[in-house]
């Protein structure tokens, strides 16, 4: 058996110390774990031990003359949201487009708490934000056409910190603006803050 990397393990740690209910050092257990556990599993329950909050969001935005409607997730100073998923709703006898993408900064008319999905941790500091605007938010961005009564489930993971957020506009002005997200937040390590 190769050697255990120790340099693999922060990430776990404190999960396994808290799923075990024992302090220990991964390097002494790691070649008796390996057969029982898979750490990168990452089963839904075990979030909360790796101190990440799963949310869900929903929101929907009338119509505004002359202005695009958009909903949107943000997040909190300091943390780390993760929105692993959209689901785009047209609620309408018609086909409509909508546009979905990242802003930075996220511009917001009015911001409202979002549900954990584990009621283990209620505390959730994301957001959910609607904004309506004469301006397209997200002008070079090929909008989607879904049609009647129809959605569509957009699995892409998308990180913010700081002032970005995620949105999903109508593609014209004076529609509606139906959406569904998912994800989990966790506090914004150091090393993370900035990357590049």
């Amino acid at each position: 058996m190769s050697d255990f990397n120790q340099l693999a393990a922060p990430r776990f740690a404190e999960a396994v110390r808290r799923l075990l209910g024992e302090d220990i050092q991964l390097a002494t257990v790691a070649p008796e774990l390996a057969p029982y556990i898979s750490l990168e599993s990452d089963r839904p329950e075990w979030q909360v031990l790796l101190n990440e909050t799963p949310w869900f969001a929903s929101h929907t935005l009338a119509a505004t003359v002359g202005s695009f409607s958009s909903v949107g997730i943000g997040v909190a100073a300091n943390m780390l949201a993760v929105v692993l998923g959209i689901i785009i709703l047209n609620n309408t006898a018609g086909a409509l487009t909508f546009k979905f993408g990242m802003t930075l900064p996220r511009l917001s008319d009015a911001d409202s708490g979002i549900a954990s999905r584990d009621l283990r941790r209620l505390t959730v500091s994301s957001v959910r934000s609607v904004r309506t605007q004469a301006a397209d938010q997200l002008p070079s961005v090929q909008p989607i056409s879904i049609p009647p009564n129809d959605s569509r489930i957009i699995l892409i993971p998308w990180m913010l910190t700081g002032s970005a957020g995620v949105i999903v506009e109508g593609g014209v002005v004076n529609q509606a603006v139906s959406a569904h997200f998912w994800g989990y937040e966790r506090a914004l390590r150091v090393e993370e803050q900035k990357v590049d």
